[in-house]
């Protein structure tokens, strides 16, 4: 059988996909939001509730997805999804995902018997995320460069990852203009009590409810490999520059410099084997 393929016409976006919700309606999406209302392949109604055409009161499950960048004042990493998947609800949610149980127009169960779960990281840690999610009603195969996340009510759930422009979503930190600052005072590592972790942004895009997503393991804690180790500077680079006024600091000119551009070719993987295996 060959391997299903898109047109030109769906050609996967340039930017990742920042948030993720069900709607109940699709005219009340989020502001922001756009529902994925068709399958892919036979472009039938991509509804994951799947009541029967002539039920009473017949509901309806929408996934809305967004690429819009939060606009606050606040200077806070934006965030992108970067792994998707489908679970049973009598299944625990994997550490570090989201489970979108509720929908963000009406607070109404989500789904039946499944949860979508997401996972977002900071656009600044990572080079790749979910830049596209299709659903699939009548084909089983999951096309070529996607990655399925699972099946909803005999849907398939498939999502692409594309890398992220360079410039996407990229701020200057305060820690860059605090590092130059301190630099402009002299001496060597000054200021190192200063330095904190940054807080991680929430989902919500311009008009979104943050009550749409639930942490379902919140009861673990976001621990860090650095949690509890003690930052010092090397006695031995203290005493040299406080007493003789001279750094004994190794000769940095023997590594090569690259530039952003030159590392991104270089180093750049999409993990797609990794997320095929995890789905």
């Amino acid at each position: 059988m060959a391997e299903l393929e898109f047109s030109a016409d769906n050609a996967t976006p340039a930017v990742p996909i920042t948030a993720m919700c069900i709607v109940a309606d699709k005219s009340k999406a989020p502001r922001g939001f756009v529902p994925i209302v068709k399958c892919q392949d036979d472009q039938a109604e991509a509804d994951l509730w799947r009541d029967g055409f002539f039920t009473i009161n017949r509901q309806v499950r929408y996934i809305c997805t967004s690429t819009e960048i939060p606009d606050s004042n606040i200077k806070t990493p934006v965030q992108v999804i970067t792994n998707l998947i489908i679970v049973r609800e009598s299944d625990p949610i994997p550490h570090g995902y989201v489970a979108i149980d509720y929908t963000a127009d009406s607070r109404e169960k989500s789904l039946r018997k499944k949860y979508v779960c997401i996972r977002t990281e900071p656009r600044d840690r990572v080079v790749d995320a979910i830049g596209e999610i299709i659903i699939l009603g009548k084909t089983k195969k999951v096309p070529r460069d996607y990655t399925s996340a699972g099946d909803i009510d005999s849907l398939l759930i498939c999502y692409k990852v594309i890398p992220i422009p360079q410039t996407y979503g990229i701020q200057t930190s305060n820690s860059t203009s605090n590092l130059e600052t301190q630099q402009s005072t002299g001496g060597l590592y000054p200021g190192l009590q200063n330095l904190s972790n940054s807080t991680p942004a929430n989902l919500d895009v311009s008009g979104a409810s943050s009550s749409a997503f639930t942490m379902k393991n919140v009861g673990i804690p976001r621990v860090k490999a650095i949690d509890g180790i003690d930052f010092k500077v090397n006695p031995m680079f203290v005493k040299s520059d406080s007493n003789s006024g001279s750094s004994q600091l190794p000769d940095l000119s023997q590594f090569i410099h690259l530039e952003q551009s030159r590392l991104d070719d270089k180093y750049n993987y999409s993990f797609a084997t990794e997320h095929a295996v995890l789905s």
